[in-house]
């Protein structure tokens, strides 16, 4: 059910009463602070938009008492009988004229509300609808005490364009301080989050170390080589090896996060690392008996780099490309140069990534639903902060699901004058 609480006409001249009553609204009817200034800014800028393009319009503010909304809403519809909106999906992206302005229209408004859509009017025009929720854990309000905020609202006095501008300031004041008491709660939790995967690895190497170690003594006595315990061990083996592969990782990124990795940078050429790096690979690859294409670059190319950082990130997108493969498939590698960088391209025919996984593909602890073989998600965090920081950068491509996907590695060449002053390789 719909209580409709206020309706104003939306002009350039009233668009200082509009944020003042989205306010006063937001305030009355239990939007917490941040939330209320979301709500303002939202109905701020489409009422702006409505009053700059179309001929007409009016904002109609209601709560929304409905089941389906999860909640009540604090909600504000703003009308308009203009031209419409011509493209409607690269408006909602933030696109206009062949351009991507910030923070602008219908783009920045959908970020900032809780619920948002956008219906064309028939006849002509535009309907966009912006709800905010109430607080969680707020009691419901009653028809009486909706009655009741609507007689406080009708007595209200309508704040001078003056006033409005203090109102602005000092709440841009108050958001300034929750976001930097935010981002102090968020570098915290990083924090931690950094401590705990670091004592888990450490804690978790020891007891590795002596399983591996233990495996390796028992396949290597004459009374436990027994086709069946020969078989049992060798899978044991693979498994410890893989737990081990994972330790190491989150030791790794663990480091690289707190900024204790140093790198022992010199020029090196990404030819012999890329090769290097196919050969830690290999018993992977061999496993599932992929085939592979190499196609290294006619020259060299030097680049200022830690050459054990820079094929730990190779083998480990070699690594998953063999991984993510089914057996007998194809990886290619090819070693390139590109302007002033040096660039490596692995392609594979494997299971490819999907298209709402790809964008958070580096994000750490990130996965495939379809992954199901083991794998926490760091390696590719991991590759992207080492790469990072040899001033490079690394990317990701698939054409979704089943159709394989391509890792590409850029890092910059060295200039002949820092080559010609470095000792030899």
């Amino acid at each position: 059910m719909k209580y409709a609480i206020a309706s104003l006409r939306v002009t350039r001249d009233n668009l200082v009463e509009i944020r003042d009553s989205s306010r006063a609204i937001g305030e009355l009817f239990g939007l917490d602070k941040l939330v209320c200034t979301r709500f303002i800014t939202a109905v701020s800028e489409i009422a702006r938009n409505a009053a700059q393009h179309a001929v007409d319009g009016a904002v109609t503010f209601f709560l929304d008492d409905g089941a389906a909304a999860g909640g009540q809403h604090v909600v504000a519809e703003v009308t308009d009988r203009g031209p419409g909106i011509r493209d409607l999906p690269a408006a909602m992206a933030g696109v206009a004229h062949g351009r991507r302005p910030a923070g602008q229209g219908l783009a920045s408004s959908k970020r900032l509300a809780d619920t948002f859509s956008v219906e064309p009017v028939p006849g002509g025009g535009t309907l966009v609808s912006i709800g905010m929720a109430r607080p969680r854990g707020a009691r419901p309000l009653r028809p009486e005490e909706i009655t009741g905020l609507l007689d406080v609202l009708s007595r209200r006095k309508t704040r001078s364009p003056l006033e409005e501008v203090e109102q602005q300031n000092l709440e841009m004041l108050h958001t300034l301080q929750a976001l930097k008491d935010r981002q102090g709660e968020l570098e915290l939790a990083d924090q931690r989050k950094n401590q705990f995967v670091a004592t888990l690895a450490h804690e978790l190497r020891n007891p590795l170390g002596t399983l591996q170690m233990t495996l390796h003594i028992l396949r290597h006595k004459p009374e436990f080589q027994a086709p069946e315990l020969v078989g049992h061990l060798a899978v044991m083996s693979r498994q410890a090896q893989q737990l081990h592969r994972l330790v190491t990782d989150l030791m790794d990124v663990s480091r690289v996060s707190q900024g204790k990795v140093q790198l022992h940078k010199q020029p090196t050429d990404l030819n012999e690392m890329v090769s290097q790096a196919l050969e830690m690979t290999g018993a992977a690859i061999k496993a599932k008996e992929h085939q592979v294409e190499l196609s290294l670059c006619p020259e060299k190319l030097w680049v200022d780099a830690d050459a054990t950082r820079i094929k730990q990130v190779l083998s480990n997108i070699m690594h998953n490309a063999a991984r993510y493969s089914p057996d007998h498939g194809r990886i290619a590698v090819r070693v390139k140069r590109a302007d002033a960088d040096a660039v490596v391209e692995v392609s594979d025919s494997g299971m490819g990534i999907a298209p709402d996984v790809l964008p958070h593909v580096f994000g750490l602890f990130v996965q495939g639903s379809h992954h199901t073989d083991g794998g926490l998600g760091v390696g590719l965090a991991l590759a992207q902060r080492l790469v990072h920081d040899h001033d490079g950068t690394i990317s990701a491509a698939s054409g979704g699901r089943g159709r394989g996907s391509q890792f590409t590695v850029k890092l910059p060449l060295c200039p002949a004058r820092t080559l010609a002053e470095s000792p030899a390789p």
